[in-house]
C-alpha cells in the first residue's frame, strides 16, 4: 500500500534518484537536474512529500516557502511505472493540507504550451493565471498560477 508521508533526511538520495530519472524526460534535460545536495537541504527546509511502497520512494513533490509567506510549488514527479495511479494526486493533496492549515497561498510556475498540465493545475485550485516572458530564460515563458484556500 503505498504511504504519503513528510520526507526526512534518510529519503533524500532516493527522492534524488527519482528526480533525475524524471528529469532525463523533460523538455530541458540538457540541463543540470537539481542535486543530491539540493534534496538534503529541501528536506529540512521545505515542504517535501513523498509516495512511498515498501520503504521505495514511488514519487515526491517540493514546495518552497517564500518571504511573502506562500509557498512554490517547484516540483511533484511519480515513478514511471506508476502514474495513473493517483500518487501524484495524493501528493498534491498532502501539501493542499499543510497550505490551507498554515492560511497560505501556493503557487507554480508552467509552460504555457502545456494545456494538459494547465488543466490539472486548475481542477487542484490553481486558478490565478499571470503570464511572465522569458521567467527562466529569455526563450522560456511561464504562467505563474495561484491557489488560494
Amino acid at each position: 500500500m503505498v504511504r504519503i508521508e513528510r520526507a526526512d533526511t534518510r529519503d533524500f538520495l532516493e527522492v534524488a534518484r527519482l528526480d533525475r530519472a524524471a528529469w532525463t524526460k523533460t523538455q530541458h534535460s540538457e540541463y543540470i537536474p537539481d542535486g543530491e545536495h539540493a534534496w538534503r537541504i529541501w528536506v529540512e527546509h521545505a515542504l517535501v512529500f513523498c509516495a512511498k511502497e515498501d520503504g521505495k520512494v514511488l514519487g515526491a513533490l517540493v514546495a518552497f516557502p517564500t518571504v511573502s509567506g506562500s509557498y512554490c510549488l517547484h516540483k511533484v514527479f511519480v515513478d514511471e511505472g506508476q502514474r495513473g495511479n493517483g500518487v501524484g494526486t495524493r501528493l498534491m493533496e498532502a501539501l493542499f493540507v499543510e497550505v490551507d492549515a498554515l492560511g497560505v497561498y501556493c503557487f507554480l510556475t508552467v509552460n504555457p504550451a502545456n494545456e494538459s498540465a494547465i488543466r490539472l493545475y486548475e481542477i487542484w485550485g490553481f486558478t490565478e493565471r499571470e503570464f511572465v516572458s522569458g521567467y527562466y530564460r529569455e526563450q522560456e515563458d511561464r504562467f505563474v498560477l495561484m491557489r488560494r484556500k
